[in-house]
């Protein structure tokens, strides 16, 4: 009988997993997450999601394999299988070698992050650490991975995942990613960490003309007794025959202070502006599409948002957060809703609440409850009409 090579694998890594003693360790995770929310419409919808695991040493590293299916209630029901992380790991002194579907995150922190595949190698040298990472998307599901969109993806991207017509409705935009990063604790200042990388990603759809970016990434985090900072920024090329090369910038910044309290808690300020479409640059194009909201939900192209937030941890096992979010535009193209005026020429297009409670009564289930509102009549960009909108998210996690 033939037997697959990732099935000989998978055999040879149990065997080795028995043959440390029945280390292995496993378990799963059961999820539900129901929203309502309103505006022009009023709607609900829901998901369950069951992810078992299991967790292999191998020597001094190990393998890791999460996968689930979700039965998804939204417009149409549809149950979604997906390999949800499958990660190996070895280190070698200074070295660390990771390989699989693993979580990866840029130096910048707004342009990739998220579950890639491919393989990231990193060395220690105390002073300084030094890394190289390359990933695959075409293999992710779209749903999750949220991969930009290029003007060459097909539009099947957008379509409702299909079972009858799976290869078009479930694979996320096929891209490779490059990269080459550092970190560098205590620079520029003792108690700081400075990241920096270069990340290139190359388009590989079917397109006439692909779009392929490259970035340079920078962030620097200091933490001074209760006050912290975080500021990181972004430079892309963005090539296209029809255009040539033209450069986009982004910036974060956010600063926090613990404030004289019985408990843990944390106010912060912050800012977040991505270049838009214009004569002298390019709008940003992140690789992963992130909403920069909880109930309006821009992406990071052509956005900018002020916000401010508060968190606390009132009990072990009880914690609350309140937000604000002001929204701005960067050009009058990139960012498309149906409630912006088309006439307007304001940059304003409103202010955002929100809160949430997380309560975790055992380490093994917890339950969360996050909603806010949408003001637009805040901003001048926003239709006269338009109404506010709200949105209430219900979430249990049960962990066995």
């Amino acid at each position: 009988m033939k037997r697959s090579m990732p099935a000989l694998l998978c055999a040879a890594l149990v065997l080795c997993a028995l043959g440390n003693g029945f280390a292995a360790d496993f378990g799963a995770v059961l999820s539900g997450e129901f929203t309502a929310s309103g505006g022009d419409d009023s709607s609900t919808a829901g998901s369950i999601a069951l992810a078992p695991w299991l967790s292999l040493p191998l020597g001094d590293g190990g393998l890791y394999l999460s996968a689930g299916i979700t039965a998804d209630f939204s417009d149409e029901t549809a149950v979604i299988p997906e390999l949800l992380r499958l990660e190996f790991s070895y280190p070698i002194g200074p070295l660390s070698f990771r390989a699989g579907r693993i979580s990866w995150q840029d130096p910048a922190g707004f342009t990739a992050k998220g579950f890639f595949d491919g393989a990231d190698i990193s060395l220690d040298f105390d002073l300084v650490s030094l890394g190289a990472a390359a990933f695959y998307t075409g293999l992710l599901y779209k749903g999750t991975a949220e991969i930009n969109a290029s003007p060459g993806d097909s539009r099947d991207y957008f379509a409702a995942f299909d079972w009858g017509d799976f290869s078009n409705t479930y694979f996320a935009p096929r891209r490779f990613l490059a990269a080459l990063y550092g970190n560098f604790p205590g620079y520029p200042w003792g108690r700081g960490n400075l990241y920096a990388g270069i990340l290139a990603q190359f388009d590989l759809s079917d397109a006439d003309e692909q779009f392929h970016t490259q970035y340079l990434l920078l962030r620097h985090t200091l933490d001074y007794k209760m006050f912290d900072l975080d500021i990181a920024g972004a430079v892309e090329l963005e090539n296209t025959d029809e255009d040539g090369m033209r450069a986009a910038f982004a910036l974060s910044a956010e600063g926090g202070a613990e404030l004289p309290a019985p408990f843990r808690n944390r106010l912060s300020l912050g800012v977040r502006w991505a270049s838009g479409d214009g004569p002298q640059t390019a709008a940003f194009f992140p690789v992963v599409m992130e909403a920069q909201g909880l109930v309006f939900k821009p992406f990071f192209s052509g956005t900018m948002v002020l916000g401010a937030g508060f968190e606390a941890r009132l009990l072990p096992s009880l914690s609350a957060a309140l937000g604000l979010r002001y929204f701005l535009r960067t050009d009058r193209a990139t960012i498309v809703d149906p409630d912006i005026d088309p006439d307007a020429k304001s940059y304003a297009l409103g202010l955002e609440t929100s809160g949430s409670i997380l309560w975790a009564p055992l380490s093994d289930l917890s339950f969360s409850l996050e909603g806010g509102f949408f003001f637009p009549q805040a901003g001048a960009a926003m239709l006269d009409d338009a109404p506010v909108r709200w949105l209430l998210t219900l979430g249990v996690i049960f962990s066995f």
